[in-house]
């Protein structure tokens, strides 16, 4: 393994051990922690929320809502959803490069580990775009699915195309839910439903596919 192989899973340390200390900090990472340490210098506290992205990428005790939904109080829109989006790619992207270092055993071992991954997977491995997207769109951890289609090495742009039209849904609720802070008022409302409509939707197509593929196989039977 080259000396730069190395990098991606030396910034993956680093990011966790921020983490960790971050948990350990207190009471975990709330948005209210996030809000107390946003700096008031506005070009500082986007650098500030992108890092809290990158190190939430790094951990599943970092919850994405919490960072998306702080950035939605802190900065006004548009600026909150910019932010959210370029954090996103960033949270997208960093445990893809990570797992990419790692090679496919990474990948195996998440198979095995988790068995949602797996049945989406192996049922449609002929479409990796739909798996990204699908299981993006169902929110499974950021983590776990970069370092799962990074050991895949799966094309790097078809990964971030299809996990941030996935993401996209889940993130407008918590930036439009970080401005608005009532969860009743129609706009909170209305993105909430389009993500579980997302949620169905992605869901039914698993379904259709499925079907689809049994149907040579009982043809065949009879």
């Amino acid at each position: 393994m080259s000396k730069r192989r190395y990098i991606p899973i030396i910034v993956m340390l680093c990011l966790a051990a921020g983490a960790a200390a971050l948990m350990l900090s207190g009471d975990g990472v709330t948005v209210e922690m996030l809000t107390d340490y946003a700096p008031k210098n506005t070009a500082l506290a986007v650098v500030v929320a992108l890092l809290a992205y990158a190190v939430k990428s790094q951990t599943v005790f970092v919850l994405y809502g919490v960072v998306a939904t702080a950035v939605g109080i802190v900065f006004e829109p548009p600026l909150s959803l910019i932010v959210n989006a370029v954090g996103s790619v960033v949270c997208i992207s960093v445990p893809y490069f990570t797992g990419r270092a790692s090679g496919g055993e990474a990948a195996r071992k998440l198979l095995a580990k988790y068995k949602k991954l797996g049945e989406v997977y192996e049922g449609n491995r002929d479409n990796l775009f739909l798996v990204s997207l699908v299981l993006r769109v169902t929110n499974l951890s950021n983590d776990i699915l970069g370092l799962f289609f990074g050991a895949l090495r799966m094309d790097y742009w078809q990964y971030l195309a299809s996990s941030f039209i996935g993401i996209l849904p889940t993130m407008v609720l918590y930036t439009v839910l970080g401005n608005d802070l009532d969860l009743t008022s129609p706009p909170v409302l209305i993105c909430a439903g389009v993500d579980i409509v997302c949620i169905i939707a992605a869901w039914l197509v698993l379904r259709l596919r499925k079907k689809r593929k049994g149907k040579p196989n009982e043809e065949k039977a009879l």
